[in-house]
């Protein structure tokens, strides 16, 4: 007999959590929580994550590896796109089978708790700008929604997570009717150094400002959570959970009542003759088909993963499609950094690697021509151009086959050491990107994983209004190197020339609400236009992305989601 439930809940990171937390919390409410991957929520798990990062080569340490390298039936089953298949010409894909014209180059991960096990806990909110760029900019589309209609949501969603920051300050970036639950996390000494070295000034009539990175990591104890102790490795796992993850709110669901099923993959919703969801099919590890019913059905898995089961669904026919956006507008953040040698010592890694950030050119006045741009100043040296092993090779002479490399040692290496790893400074940015029906994402007809279920098929592009964004940000970034006098001959940029960009992790559209069923999937609250017991929930429903983090947007909406299912079931 198949089990019902109120709601079923597919997928277990922030946006799906939060919404069985809350659901969970009204008495009798019967709530199933489905992940693809493993129940590995504890501080045994916690501990062993940190483990295998630890054991890791530097060539190996990508921020998802930890989780699929802990056992084979991870990697087999719950499959997550890895670096290798964005970085190495000609490698075989192992799970996104792309056509181009660029590379998505975004990852996820595919575990209890989402990819919240791997991000770095960065919460900006949107600018109320963000969800009327067709109407103030004549580009993308707007939202249903405005940033008046979300701010409340916004402050339970910081609350929830728990999010540091200085609200007098960023009252300056948007309106906010609440202060941040714990202060800012204190910036970083370079960072200060920087603020220091800049004094008041302008890039395109902008004041270039420093702000305290709102973030989701403790700043004091906070719901059972101890504050941060300053582990510069917390990115991706911080080892005491003062970052906030998803398995915070899974526990509480389950303390609730609510029911977890791990290493179950969704493989299709079914109809009943209404048009109603009716029952969710998915597949244990073993290969097994199991079904459940329930009253409510939330899709919270990542864009990607949400949008290949709409498309699966129905018999292999799809669920309803009537604005034809189905897995379409695909949407990231581009990214890159510019470094240099500080004039002045950063001593870098002690920290968070992010504690300040630029907010000044996120609705800049040439948003009509290209993107907005958000900027973060690292604590972490180099980041991704150098890392300090590759600094100690150089000094030491490398592998030793050249034989006019330098040798140092003692004193000599301490000093050179010295001067240039205490001395880096990286400045990333991260660029808006306008939805386009023809970046898409939906089942391979020839590729399938393990259990036999199609993998994404995906056609992505980066357009010019991206790239010209990034060429903005860069044009920043040596504007600040210039004023505080970094030496330009130690300056170095990702090369925009080659197309070259990294992916931010920020995996967004396919499902992307709207005001009617002609432009989008789903409606203000999540629920589909055309099955009226279906919601969809996490970045999939972005209209557009803007250009900063969206979690915080993300748990904002899921919050405004549950509260619509709260009133739909109540109904009856």
């Amino acid at each position: 007999m198949t089990d019902t439930y109120d709601a079923v809940i597919i997928g277990t990171g922030v946006a799906g959590a939060l919404i069985a937390w809350k659901l969970s919390g009204k008495k009798g409410a019967k709530i199933l929580l489905l992940d693809a991957g493993e129940k590995r929520i504890e501080k045994a798990d916690r501990d062993q994550f940190v483990k295998v990062f630890a054991e890791l080569s530097q060539q190996a340490r990508a921020p998802v590896r930890p989780y699929t390298q802990i056992d084979d039936d991870n990697k087999r089953f719950s499959h997550s796109p890895d670096v290798e298949d964005f970085n190495k010409p000609g490698a075989t894909p192992l799970y996104f089978q792309q056509s181009g014209p660029q590379m998505f180059k975004s990852q996820y991960a595919r575990f209890v708790g989402g990819s919240t096990h791997v991000w770095r806990g960065n919460c900006p909110r949107f600018i109320p700008n963000d969800f009327k760029l067709a109407e103030r900019y004549k580009r993308g589309v707007d939202w249903p929604i405005s940033y008046d209609d979300l701010e409340p949501y916004y402050c339970d969603a910081e609350d929830a997570l728990g999010v540091a920051g200085d609200h007098d300050e960023w009252k300056s970036v948007g309106r906010r009717s609440r202060p941040f639950p714990m202060p800012k996390i204190e910036q970083a000494y370079g960072d200060r150094e920087l603020m220091e070295a800049l004094g008041k000034t302008k890039f395109d009539g902008v004041d270039v400002r420093l702000l305290g990175l709102p973030q989701a990591r403790n700043s004091k104890a906070y719901d059972g959570r101890p504050a941060c102790h300053g582990n510069n490795n917390c990115i991706p796992i911080c080892p005491i959970q003062a970052k906030y993850d998803a398995t915070v709110h899974v526990k509480k669901a389950l303390q609730n009542n609510a029911v977890l099923l791990e290493r179950a993959v969704v493989t299709e919703l079914r109809l009943d003759p209404s048009g109603m969801i009716d029952t969710v099919v998915y597949k244990t590890w073993d290969g097994e088909i199991h079904t459940v019913k329930g009253g409510i059905v939330v899709l919270a898995a990542n864009a990607i993963e949400s949008a290949k089961i709409w498309q699966l669904s129905n018999g292999g026919q799809g669920l309803a499609n009537s604005s034809d956006q189905v897995g379409r507008n695909l949407m990231d953040h581009i990214g890159g950094e510019g470094a240099a040698i500080m004039p002045f010592a950063a001593f870098p890694f002690r920290g968070p690697q992010s504690t300040s950030c630029i907010e000044g050119f996120r609705d800049h006045k040439y948003r009509n021509q290209f993107g907005a741009v958000r900027l973060t100043i690292g604590n972490d040296g180099w980041g991704r151009t150098k890392h300090p092993y590759d600094n100690l090779r150089e000094a030491t002479g490398g592998d030793l086959t050249d034989r006019a490399a330098r040798r140092l040692f003692g004193a000599e290496l301490q000093a050179e050491l010295l001067k240039t790893i205490s001395h880096q400074m990286r400045i990333a940015y991260s660029i808006e990107q306008l939805p386009d029906a023809n970046n898409r994402v939906f089942p391979s007809k020839t590729e399938k994983d393990d259990l036999g279920i199609p993998k994404p098929q995906i056609e992505y592009k980066v357009d010019q209004y991206s790239f010209d964004g990034a060429a903005y940000a860069q044009r920043i970034i040596k504007h600040i190197f210039a004023t505080v006098h970094a030496r330009e001959e130690t300056w170095e940029f990702t090369d925009l020339k080659a197309g070259g960009f990294s992916g931010s992790g920020h995996i967004m559209g396919t499902l992307r609400m709207a005001k009617d069923k002609q432009s989008g999937v789903v409606d203000s609250e999540g629920r589909s236009f055309d099955h009226k017991n279906l919601f969809a929930a996490g970045s999939s429903v972005f209209a557009t992305g803007a250009p900063t983090n969206p979690t915080i947007t993300v748990a904002a909406l899921a919050l405004r989601t549950a509260k619509a299912i709260e009133q739909q079931l109540a109904k009856g």
